[in-house]
């Protein structure tokens, strides 16, 4: 039985992001604080600086300040969350998960789960390996819901790597679309990375935790 993914903290770019943002405004506190010490210091003792405005300058000062707090415990949160949520799918280790991303061929066959166009009366699986190279086009029943590839149940002569697949439908000479195939596979790692939480699949397939579609317990 399929499970459906749950919601998600936010990625580790935001804290990246925040975390520059904290960054910057701390430059602009500490040139602040720089100014006005040295306005201070350098005003004409016989025409000092209207108090009116050293009032309004240090209410600057503070709002500044609280803003570089407010951005550091922000980042601090987005930090835990993301933490949090690496640890929540530690729990998903050994899981089968369903996505339409790319299929790491280890040998044996990968079962692919196919939308194809309704007004299509034929359909063909098209491989492209991981330099984005066409190296195979499989006609296929443009009505069934699945497919099996490769499909002697061996691997055939396709070596191991990874394999982007979609299907490409057509209305007698007439292109309809493109789709993706799905397919499941083994939850080995769970990893943070560039883009926040990221899921080691068999082939050393990186996926988002993002793009999984559901979750289920492996079939035997």
């Amino acid at each position: 039985m399929d499970v459906t993914s749950p919601a998600l903290g936010a990625p580790a770019t935001a804290a990246a992001a925040q975390g520059k943002q904290a960054a910057a405004t701390a430059s602009d506190f500490d040139t602040f604080l720089k100014l006005l010490t040295t306005q201070i210091r350098n005003q004409d003792p016989l025409e000092p600086a209207d108090a009116t405005a050293y009032t309004s300058q240090l209410a600057t000062f503070s709002n500044v300040e609280q803003a570089v707090q407010t951005n550091k415990l922000l980042g601090q949160m987005i930090a835990r969350l993301d933490s949090q949520q690496v640890t929540g799918a530690a729990d998903w280790l050994g899981m089968e998960i369903r996505h339409s991303g790319p299929v790491g061929h280890t040998g044996g066959s990968t079962r692919l789960h196919t939308d194809i166009n309704a007004s299509a009366d034929r359909a063909e699986l098209v491989i492209v390996d991981g330099g984005g190279r066409e190296i195979g086009r499989h006609t296929i029943d443009p009505d069934g819901q699945t497919v099996v590839w490769p499909a002697d149940g061996r691997g055939g002569t396709v070596p191991e790597g990874t394999y982007d697949l979609h299907v490409e439908s057509w209305a007698g000479d007439q292109t309809l679309d493109q789709t993706p195939v799905a397919h499941y596979a083994a939850v080995q790692e769970v990893v943070m990375g560039k883009e926040g939480s990221e899921l080691i699949l068999p082939g050393g397939v990186r996926l988002p935790i993002t793009a999984l579609e559901s979750i289920r317990r492996p079939q035997v």
